[in-house]
């Protein structure tokens, strides 16, 4: 489960919007809602809105299981129930401010946060292709085949790599560093790779639209 607090002042909690009404924190609640559904990310909404302590560190996600709702309250546990897998729901009012829910699949196992860095190899055509690219996309895969056969040399230096080759702007002054990241921030085959990883795993060439992938996973 996702949770979006939007609090106002005199609502019990740690709110951020001491200054915003009740009426104010229900008109905020029920936009953000509707730009979820519209196609706006909850968990980005969470990070830049959200006025619950710690969201942009879990990104709104709270473990809930209906034999077990806590933490969540009444209202919003039975809100929580009757909402289908991947539905946004209206806001709910709580002590604490209105809340926004979105009902997550469960989670697979494995970590929920990891921190990798990646170098990325584009080409002439892919759907989010860097600006001039004119490499072929067989060009692109063989050169990403021998950047991931360097990476796996003992010797290897991965932020000389990715300073030589990886064409994702910005990525070179970064050695590829991506930091740490949740499950639903990257692409779907990105992430299913990322999260495949043992800590300092070099992976096989990822395809998505950007381009080829090389992913080593540090943390």
């Amino acid at each position: 489960m996702r949770v979006l607090l939007i609090s106002y002042q005199g609502a019990s909690g740690p709110g951020t919007g001491p200054e915003r009404t009740k009426a104010e924190a229900l008109t905020r609640a029920q936009m953000l809602a509707t730009m979820a559904r519209q196609g706006d990310k909850l968990s980005e909404l969470v990070y830049t809105y959200s006025d619950r302590a710690g969201a942009r560190e879990d990104q709104g996600l709270v473990k809930f299981q209906p034999a077990n709702p806590n933490p969540l309250s009444s209202a919003v546990a039975r809100a929580a129930i009757a909402l289908p897998v991947g539905a946004i729901s209206e806001p709910i009012e709580t002590p604490e401010g209105y809340v926004v829910l979105e009902r997550l699949t469960d989670p697979p196992p494995g970590p929920e946060r990891i921190a990798a860095r990646h170098i990325l190899i584009t080409y002439a055509g892919s759907p989010k292709a860097v600006p001039g690219a004119t490499r072929t996309e067989a060009e692109a895969r063989a050169l990403a085949e021998q950047v991931a056969e360097e990476a796996r040399k003992p010797d290897a230096d991965w932020r000389a790599l990715a300073e030589k080759y990886t064409e994702e702007p910005g990525g070179k002054e970064r050695g590829g560093d991506l930091g740490k990241f949740g499950r639903g921030q990257m692409v779907p085959a990105f992430e299913k790779t990322a999260f495949s990883l043992t800590v300092g795993q070099v992976s096989e060439v990822v395809q998505t639209q950007f381009g080829f992938h090389v992913i080593q996973r540090y943390e």
